[in-house]
């Protein structure tokens, strides 16, 4: 997928969660496949730049059509987004032999992997992580991207973990939400994004915990979400430690929304070190 940033003046640039989740289990020393579909137009190059910062290609088609392309724009904290251009479903063949996996990050953009598709990958061995906001989208005839109702108990129930944020849950559970409204929702763990308030982490094991955001000046929000679920998904399969895990996610985030350059996460201890901080300042609610 290509992002366009209104603000920014070098045209469409690397994006997609499948990017950015890649780039952040990259920076915990983790190894990354993107499978994902993209047209002739994302060149060459973009594909060797994901080789260079360790993200393999192995299992990215490409397609007839042009690559997904969105164009963005953030005023007073709030997005827009237009669709310019679609590129192709992903397919049964896309998903056949696919490479052994600890986890698994499946983020939809704008409907293209299918809820049965994203039900059998749920049937690996690995710990498989949602981030549900591409079947949360519809277009209008101009190609603006709003917010729709959506719900699929036969997937939800299957996930380990769901990553959404505070303004699309109504979405899926309506205007209000608590615990019991989550115990029944299906993923064994919900990852409640806030921007600049956090993040709430909910457990069927262990309850309910507010994560505050590490504070740092914000260039672009665009993928930290994904970085979050990607980074959390690593070290959940590491360590089984939910607040550990979460508190990585969220120290990589603030990377992400901080950083001039597609891959600056900052070294390993340095996101470790951030990771404790938010770690000693996470409560339980």
């Amino acid at each position: 997928m290509l992002d366009h940033i209104d603000s920014e003046k070098q045209g469409p640039r690397l994006g997609g969660p499948c990017i950015h989740a890649g780039l952040a289990a990259v920076a915990i020393n983790a190894k990354a496949v993107a499978v994902s579909k993209v047209g002739s137009d994302f060149g060459r190059s973009r594909l060797s730049w994901l080789r260079a910062h360790g993200i393999s290609t192995s299992r990215i088609r490409i397609a007839n059509s042009d690559t997904t392309c969105f164009r963005i724009n953030y005023q007073h904290g709030n997005r827009t987004m237009r669709v310019i251009s679609v590129c192709d479903p992903i397919n049964d063949e896309d998903l056949l032999k696919l490479p052994p996996a600890s986890a698994i990050h499946i983020g939809p953009v704008l409907h293209e992997i299918s809820p049965s598709l994203a039900i059998r990958l749920t049937r690996s061995n690995s710990v498989v992580g949602l981030d549900p906001q591409g079947y949360l989208r519809k277009l209008d005839s101009e190609g603006n991207v709003y917010v729709q109702k959506w719900e699929n108990h036969s997937l939800l129930r299957r996930i380990e973990v769901l990553k959404i944020s505070e303004s699309e849950l109504p979405t899926i559970i309506g205007e209000t939400w608590s615990s019991r409204k989550l115990t029944t929702l299906g993923p064994n763990i919900v990852l409640l994004t806030r921007g600049p308030l956090g993040m709430i982490v909910w457990s069927r094991d262990y309850g309910l915990f507010n994560l505050p955001a590490h504070a740092t000046h914000v260039r672009d929000p665009t993928g930290a979400g994904d970085a979050l679920l990607g980074a959390f998904l690593v070290t959940w399969d590491r360590t089984s430690d939910l607040l550990w895990s979460a508190a990585v996610g969220s120290a990589v985030a603030s990377f992400t929304v901080a950083k001039t350059r597609l891959a600056d996460y900052g070294t390993l201890n340095q996101i470790e070190r951030r990771a404790m901080t938010i770690l000693d300042e996470t409560t339980r609610i």
